[in-house]
């Protein structure tokens, strides 16, 4: 299955309302799943194949992948770009919606805003431990409920409404997925002609997103692994992840990567952040294990 990135093109490979096309395309997606990929760059990135793509790669259907690198949870689920997504999950017969979502809220200038006493060549706080580092970001909040404001309250949203379609189509779900540990703490992207085309001569080299904050608040690398860890998995995984299969069980599940065997090793990496093509392409089959067990018992042959 090659993924439909734009609506314009889905519209045209679905054909008109009550047309011979749609009729066909109905047909077969009996037996065959409909998806909609919605994320950061980790479906996202134009360097290569990505998560999305080498999980589509395998399945026999018919999807659509959305949403841009750098994508934060707060702007791909806020309540105009729900509004929009419930608008079309509905229009459209589509099994399950996967999203990759969150781990860009706790990097870059978020993370330079909750770090800011330390966050400069001459900072008015002493460096600290990891833990203490993983509780100064709990304690700001990143990942809270209230409000809608946190990844939690982001997710929550989005599940809130996908109920809605789920009531309306009681086999639709939603998948997540972890982040991987990362690995290359400190290694910034290598954006070239060869990889994203000319915009290389504008953008350059970017990141690290992680380690250009907490550099100035960590003792060092081995540190901000720990840290990394702290934040993906105590953080992300059972602090929003957990808690939403708790809260919505028969709507959400997600792929868990952390303990993915292999994916700590360097090669699999492309910078601070992103696997590479090999490495999402390690993560793909654990991912497509979650989207066969969603998928109603008529289309999960589909998914090899």
């Amino acid at each position: 299955m090659e993924l439909i990135s734009h609506w314009i093109d889905w519209r045209e490979a679905m054909g008109s309302p009550n047309s011979r096309q749609r009729r066909a395309i109905h047909e077969l997606l009996q037996h065959r799943p409909m998806l909609m990929y919605l994320g950061d760059s980790w479906f996202s990135t134009p360097l290569y194949r990505n998560l999305a793509r080498q999980s589509a790669k395998p399945i026999d259907g018919m999807g659509i992948v959305l949403g841009k690198p750098g994508g934060l949870a707060a702007d791909l689920l806020a309540k105009s770009a729900l509004d929009s997504l419930e608008g079309r999950l509905l229009a459209n017969d589509f099994d399950a919606l996967i999203l990759s979502a969150g781990g860009n809220d706790s990097l870059s200038e978020r993370l330079k805003r909750v770090f800011a006493k330390w966050a400069s060549d001459k900072p008015a706080a002493a460096k600290i431990s990891a833990d203490q580092a993983f509780d100064v970001l709990v304690n700001a909040g990143i990942f809270d409920d209230g409000n809608g404001g946190g990844i939690l309250g982001r997710y929550r949203a989005l599940l809130q409404m996908a109920q809605r379609v789920q009531a309306k189509r009681p086999d639709f779900r939603v998948i997540g997925h972890t982040y991987a540990p990362l690995k290359r703490i400190g290694q910034e992207a290598d954006l070239s002609v060869a990889n994203i085309g000319l915009l290389a001569f504008v953008k350059g080299s970017v990141g690290p997103w992680l380690w250009s904050v907490m550099r100035h608040v960590l003792a060092d690398k081995d540190a901000g692994r720990v840290f990394a860890r702290r934040l993906l998995l105590d953080g992300f995984r059972t602090l929003v992840l957990d808690r939403l299969v708790s809260d919505f069980p028969d709507l959400f599940s997600y792929a868990d990567f952390s303990t993915l065997v292999g994916i700590d090793v360097d090669a699999f990496w492309y910078d601070e952040i992103h696997p590479n093509e090999a490495g999402f392409a390690r993560m793909a089959p654990l991912l497509n294990d979650r989207i066969r067990e969603a998928l109603p018992p008529a289309k999960k042959a589909a998914v090899p």
